[in-house]
């Protein structure tokens, strides 16, 4: 078993270069990669570094928890914005209309068979029997 020859000041380089590569690229930066770019295994680093290793956890944490910035006010995004709104209120509107018009022909049909029914002296029988039928 060969013994390492890291200091405390080495791993802090490697955390940040680690940090700094998994900001540029907007992957997680992970502890397999930072013993990789060290050198040692995972449990070395754990075992000899364990604060260090915690420290650099929750940095890659809060990096990529950390809110995205706002983007830019742009007048042609403002007007794009504003015509998409506009599309889905109309959209909106014409799905509710939809919706009384088929409700209205929903209750005009079942008017009309009903006419039809009466009028052709045609009795409807059901395949179920209610209380009232008996």
């Amino acid at each position: 078993m060969r013994k390492h020859t890291l200091t405390d000041e080495a791993v802090h380089e490697a955390v940040a270069e680690l940090l700094a590569q998994a900001a540029e690229t907007g992957k997680a930066a992970t502890v397999t990669a930072l013993a990789d770019r060290l050198g040692i295994k995972r449990q070395t680093l754990y075992r000899d570094f364990g604060n260090v290793v915690a420290d650099f956890l929750t940095r890659d944490a809060e990096r990529r928890t950390r809110p995205l910035r706002p983007p830019k006010d742009d007048a042609n995004d403002r007007k794009t914005i504003a015509r998409l709104r506009r599309e889905k209120d109309e959209l909106t509107r014409h799905v509710h209309a939809y919706e009384d018009y088929i409700r209205l022909l929903t209750i005009e049909n079942a008017r009309l068979a009903s006419e039809l029914e009466r009028v052709s002296g045609v009795t409807r029988l059901s395949r179920f029997r209610t209380s009232e039928d008996q």
